[in-house]
């Protein structure tokens, strides 16, 4: 397959992938784009001949091109195209794709720096999945708890105790947070214990600061533009972060994990290590580190110095499972199966 054929491939999955997650506008967009992109424009010959893998599981090039359209609109810097954009009344593929190729060439170079980025939606509604998992931990060790958590973004993620939920008609969390996660939940609830959290720190290779206004933007604009209620939940899940932002560092995952959650063992403490929709990103070399890192920092685990391996990950034809290694022991356990976007749970454990 050529590079060209294998991008607009991409595109074309992306638009079933959007239209099964309920975003019509991105999926007629990335339809409209993969079969109109050409070389008439900088960005059209950067796409085209984009050098590494253009899917979704690889550089995501499809919804880097759809980040820079979304932000370029809403920064007010394509107003032909912002008229076809959410709320107006949704637009013909063709439609769309004659605006979105008139704008490629209106604002080609700052597409083209758009597209150095690789997208980051730090979904908060993950949380949803995560909190009860955090639960189950808190629980089982009876003890407060330290997060470290990798492919961090921005760190949406790791304020988990500041966002109301509602699992299965229970309330837990923050009751006056602003942003409230409601998932479709089915199953029994794992547990009454909420998790008493003492720190936080995460990592990314490319950590967002959402105290910056380009970098919070950017986060802000990797979200599907016709999807109102995550737009709105990003927003405030970025002020509440803002309040108070965790510690994040730029680094290697797999060293990090060796650095920060092996060398960080304290008496009366669960370490927790996890993350979401993250791992299967991570080159094989990383992700083998990262287990042999865990395996060895397991094995000085003890009761009253546990250590957590919480996971919300695709697996293979499995679908998005939520799963937990805890050691003493090691043994991994499914907790859960959920949806990507957190809008769904259905507990296992």
């Amino acid at each position: 397959m050529t590079k060209s054929a294998a991008v607009r491939e991409a595109f074309a999955n992306q638009s079933k992938w959007c239209a099964e997650r309920n975003s019509p506008f991105t999926a007629r967009l990335m339809e409209g784009l993969g079969r109109r992109l050409d070389r008439s424009s900088a960005t059209g010959r950067a796409v085209l001949d984009w050098e590494g893998p253009p899917d979704a599981l690889g550089d995501a090039v499809p919804l880097r091109l759809a980040g820079a359209l979304h932000g370029l609109v809403r920064a007010g810097r394509l107003p032909a195209l912002a008229k076809l954009y959410p709320p107006n009344p949704l637009p013909g593929t063709t439609r769309l794709a004659d605006a979105a190729m008139e704008a490629l060439q209106e604002a080609d170079s700052e597409i083209m720096a758009w597209l150095r980025f690789a997208p980051q939606t730090n979904e908060a509604a993950r949380s949803a999945v995560l909190y009860p998992g955090l639960m189950v931990v808190a629980a089982k060790t009876g003890l407060p708890l330290a997060l470290f958590e990798v492919g961090a973004s921005a760190g949406l993620n790791l304020i988990p105790e500041r966002y109301a939920y509602n699992l299965g008609g229970r309330r837990f969390g923050d009751r006056n947070s602003p942003v409230v996660l409601s998932p479709k939940w089915s199953g029994e609830l794992p547990t009454d214990v909420e998790p008493h959290i003492l720190s936080r720190r995460g990592c990314d290779l490319n950590p967002i600061d959402v105290t910056d206004a380009s970098q919070r933007a950017r986060l802000i604009a990797y979200v599907w533009a016709d999807q109102q209620d995550r737009l709105a939940r990003v927003e405030a899940a970025i002020a509440l972060l803002g309040q108070d932002p965790p510690d994040i560092d730029a680094a290697d995952a797999a060293d990090w994990v060796c650095e920060m959650v092996e060398d960080n063992a304290s008496k009366g403490v669960g370490r927790v290590l996890y993350h979401s929709i993250a791992f299967q990103y991570f080159p094989t070399e990383t992700k083998q580190r990262i287990a042999a890192g865990m395996e060895m920092a397991g094995r000085q685990a003890t009761a009253q110095s546990p250590l957590a391996w919480l996971a919300f990950e695709q697996r293979e034809d499995q679908g998005v499972l939520l799963t937990l290694r805890l050691w003493p022991g090691g043994k991994e356990d499914l907790l859960a199966q959920g949806e990507a976007q957190g809008r769904e749970v259905r507990w296992r454990g």
